[in-house]
């Protein structure tokens, strides 16, 4: 059986400030590319990551001008919402979002909130999944990344994650989670989205953890511009050992071509007030975060407010933001 993985897509209307190129079209190139892989190798099932869409309530012209691509699909696909397809940060408003449209209309399947099982021949795939949440990397003891059993009937577990899932510790005030801190998983593969520039293949105790990388690149940052964008074909047959290719996209073009250079040769003058200011705000208090969100669970839960209370706070921002007018 043969998966197709790719993630972060971002499809939206207009230009990110770093790019100089046609970036709708751009996407849509890449996302036919995507399709023509999948025919060519003759690709069971797509997979997607997370992040399809750059906002929940991107625009009925753009979600139509890719619904025509998805027509285009040669197989069925899969996929996890990520925190741009979602309002508030909530997989729970994914009705009233673009690409709960899509998926009840019938042109791709979510994976959220169920376990999927696939199969071809005598092969069984067991597919789960970890939607993004606000609070899925903050608690070493909550591990959405953790699959914690697969059916007696499948022969491999898929597990797909849109979440700081990286191989090396950050910055203390950025939420993450390393790979060494799931090993557990009883997942053959965990695939992750989120973070767009991706980290290298990891092969411990038999099992595979993966991301490679947004098919996008929207940062101009020194690391995204040496980074080539790539999806990969993952292979599983009953019997036998699980084959992984990384397939490197020829429609996308050179970083100098696309990436706008005047953002980039400012980027270090960027980064260098901007640590300035961390180090202003630092030595004024202990502030590390910056998502309405993750400052309210902070301020919560050292305030010891109760939960419901939480709740409610994080429904009221939640429905602001989906009122809100752009």
């Amino acid at each position: 059986m043969k998966f197709l993985y790719f993630t972060d897509s971002h499809i939206r209307g207009t230009a990110p400030k770093s790019r100089k190129d046609d970036f709708f079209q751009t996407v849509l190139n890449k996302t036919r590319e995507i399709f023509r892989i999948a025919k060519e190798r003759d690709v069971d099932y797509m997979l997607h990551g997370g992040d399809l869409f750059d906002r929940p309530d991107i625009s009925i012209a753009v979600v139509g001008e890719f619904a025509k691509v998805l027509m285009e699909m040669p197989c069925p696909l899969y996929i996890v919402s990520g925190n741009h397809d979602i309002y508030g940060h909530n997989p729970k408003t994914l009705s009233r979002t673009m690409l709960g449209f899509l998926s009840n209309l019938g042109f791709l399947e979510l994976l959220n909130d169920k376990t999927t099982i696939l199969s071809k021949g005598d092969t069984k795939v067991q597919i789960t999944c970890a939607p993004y949440q606000f609070d899925m990397d903050k608690d070493p003891e909550n591990k959405p990344y953790i699959v914690k059993s697969v059916d007696e009937s499948c022969d491999f577990a898929i597990h797909i994650c849109h979440g700081f899932l990286i191989d090396q510790p950050m910055h203390h005030g950025i939420p993450h989670t390393l790979i060494s801190d799931i090993i557990d998983t009883k997942a053959d593969i965990t695939l992750s989205g989120h973070l767009h520039h991706g980290f290298k293949t990891q092969y411990i105790n038999g099992k595979y953890f993966i991301n490679p990388g947004a098919i996008v690149r929207i940062s101009n940052s020194l690391r995204e511009i040496k980074r080539r964008p790539k999806v990969l074909l993952l292979e599983c047959n009953k019997g036998a050992d699980i084959v992984i290719e990384e397939i490197y996209l020829k429609s996308a073009k050179p970083a100098d071509e696309v990436l706008d250079r005047t953002e980039i040769e400012q980027h270090q003058f960027k980064k260098s007030k901007l640590h300035d200011f961390k180090e202003i705000v630092d030595s004024s208090g202990d502030f590390h975060k910056t998502d309405v969100f993750a400052l309210l669970n902070e301020i919560s839960d050292h305030e010891n407010v109760p939960e419901n209370v939480k709740e409610e706070a994080f429904q009221r921002i939640t429905e602001v933001q989906m009122k809100r007018e752009y």
